[in-house]
Order: structure tokens, then C-alpha cells, then sequence
């Protein structure tokens, strides 16, 4: 189910609208796109799923689980991307309401999303890395009675080795690791995606995910910013929240922090009244797995004094 693409060499012109100004700052050189789509997730229960995967400005043909639907694309001014984004309804659904939507929820200081010719472009006149460019989500108003289970998927075009925005890093000159991860299980981090819950009686809470993997990894060109080539990649990740232990929500949203310069391509929600999990679970490191032994041999040493007495 998790497993590293080859992509083919296609046209891409996304850096187009700035390369002329401030091209020498990202030295990035984007040489083509393949898609790491959002795959359909096995949750039990009553199920509700929605997709969105034409973020571009462009009339798209996509492949979603097996069939080919063409999606028109969506309106949104150009660059720096200040301009407001109107709420994208799901462009896939399980159902037929317009309850589930995608959103910009704030721009960055220097710039925001805007659609370009093959994704949600963040833009920016920074030529630093792990710049702040705004944050994005989607948003459920009507969730299938007794939510127990949320997954969301985002594929996501990284710039300088960041995708989703790190504040413990701030900017920097550094390239970051979003390329280096290997496809599977991630441990989950302050800056990947957050659930926030409203309740009926209009209270709120806000939750990290319980699990998180990339799923599927993709090279999308290179960049020389750090002195040397370095690979661009597009990932799709995937979180996971088990709700089972809460009721009554009578709204939520997932919401996440993009880069400067990075390239939001599509989105996915599901969600179920039945809580099984479907995201990878991290493997222990080696001194966990000590420590998991050494805690088992400590219960046996326990159970034979017992046995003992």
C-alpha cells in the first residue's frame, strides 16, 4: 500500500508568474509531475468521503479509485496569492450534500495560496526557506452521527526540503528533511495537522493526530538552494484520529500550516461512526525495543515470584 513513485518527465510551469523576479533566490527547478493521489481508506461503520483533487486553475482529468473524472478548476487571483480563495466544495463525494469544504484560512505575511496551472501554489516574494505561507483545511459542518473515526489525506509539493510549515525552525537558509522520509509510518510531530472539534453545546477542542505515515513519495525535479542538487519530492501523507472516547460533535475541520513556495495538489476526508485503524503505526526504535523486553522480563520476573509464594 506504501510505495516510492518513479515519475515521468512532464511540463510544468507553476513557478512561471515569478521566476523572472525572484527566480535566483529558490534556484528551483521543477522537471515534471506525477500524481501521488489520495487512495481510498477501508473505515467501517457508516462511512462519508470527500475529495478534492483538482486544486489547480486548470480544467484537470484525475484518476480517483480506478475511474477517470475530469474536475474544472477553481478561481483564485495570482501571485503572491493575497487574494481570498472562495470555499471549494468536495469535487468527489460519497453523498450529495456541499457540507464538506476546502479552505484558505489565512495567508502568510508575504503571500498565500493561489491556484496555478497544476496545483494550489503558495506564493511569497521570500527567498528564505520554511517561510510561513498561510494555512489551509477543509471543513465538515454536517459529520455522520457519532463520529469515531477522521482520516485525512493531503498531497503536498515541497520546497527547499519543507511542505508543512515548522515554527520551532522559523526562516532559515537550512534545507529541511520533508524529502528524506522513507514511505511508511511517521511519528507525529506539532506541525502536521490539526483536528479541531465543536461540540453541540458549542464547545471546542483541539487534537493531534494519533497516527501519520507518508504514504506514497514522489521526485518532482531538483533544487540547487543548498549548494548542491537536492530532489524535490511530492508526498502524500495521511493522519488519523480515533474519536471514539467523544460524542456529540456537531462540527469540525482539519487544519495545516504550508510553506512559502510549496504546492498543495489534492485533499481527502473520511470519516465513520466506527473507530479501525487504517495509518501506519511507527516501529520502535532499537532502545524502545529494549526497553518494551526488559519491561516484559521484569512482568515474568514478577508472575514467577508470585507463582513462589
Amino acid at each position: 500500500m506504501m510505495n516510492q513513485l518513479s515519475f515521468k518527465p512532464l511540463s510544468i510551469v507553476a513557478l512561471t508568474a515569478f521566476s523572472l523576479n525572484i527566480a535566483p533566490a529558490f534556484a528551483a527547478t521543477p522537471t515534471g509531475i506525477q500524481d501521488a493521489i489520495p487512495i481510498s481508506k477501508s473505515l467501517n461503520g457508516i462511512k462519508k468521503d470527500d475529495g478534492w483533487y483538482n486544486l489547480s486553475a486548470s480544467s484537470k482529468t484525475k484518476t480517483v479509485d480506478g475511474t477517470s473524472v475530469t474536475i474544472a478548476g477553481i478561481p483564485g487571483g495570482g501571485f503572491p496569492g493575497m487574494a481570498p480563495l472562495p470555499n471549494v466544495i468536495s469535487q468527489v463525494s460519497s453523498d450529495n450534500d456541499s457540507s464538506a469544504t476546502f479552505r484558505k484560512v489565512s495567508n502568510g505575511a508575504t503571500g498565500g495560496a493561489f491556484p496555478s496551472s497544476d496545483s494550489l501554489y503558495t506564493g511569497s516574494f521570500s527567498g528564505a526557506f520554511n517561510v510561513n505561507g498561510g494555512k489551509l483545511g477543509v471543513f465538515e459542518t454536517a459529520p455522520v452521527d457519532n463520529l469515531a473515526n477522521v482520516v485525512f489525506q493531503v498531497e503536498i509539493g515541497g520546497a527547499n526540503g519543507y511542505d508543512f510549515y515548522q515554527p520551532s525552525v522559523g526562516n532559515t537558509t537550512t534545507i529541511g528533511g520533508a524529502s528524506t522520509h522513507a514511505a511508511g509510518a511517521l511519528a507525529v510531530t506539532n506541525y502536521f495537522p490539526t483536528l479541531n472539534l465543536t461540540f453541540g453545546d458549542n464547545t471546542t477542542t483541539q487534537l493531534s493526530a494519533n497516527w501519520a505515515e507518508l504514504s506514497t513519495k514522489g521526485e518532482n525535479g531538483t533544487t540547487s538552494a543548498g549548494g548542491t542538487e537536492e530532489p524535490i519530492y511530492i508526498n502524500l501523507y495521511a493522519f488519523q484520529w480515533d474519536l471514539s472516547g467523544y460524542s456529540n460533535v456537531s462540527s469540525f475541520n482539519v487544519t495545516f500550516d504550508v510553506v512559502a513556495h510549496s504546492q498543495t495538489y489534492a485533499a481527502r476526508l473520511t470519516q465513520s461512526d466506527t473507530f479501525n485503524q487504517v495509518v501506519a503505526v511507527p516501529v520502535p526504535e532499537p532502545e524502545s525495543y529494549a526497553m518494551i523486553l526488559a519491561g516484559l522480563g521484569l512482568i515474568g520476573l514478577v508472575a514467577r515470584r508470585r507463582r513462589q509464594v
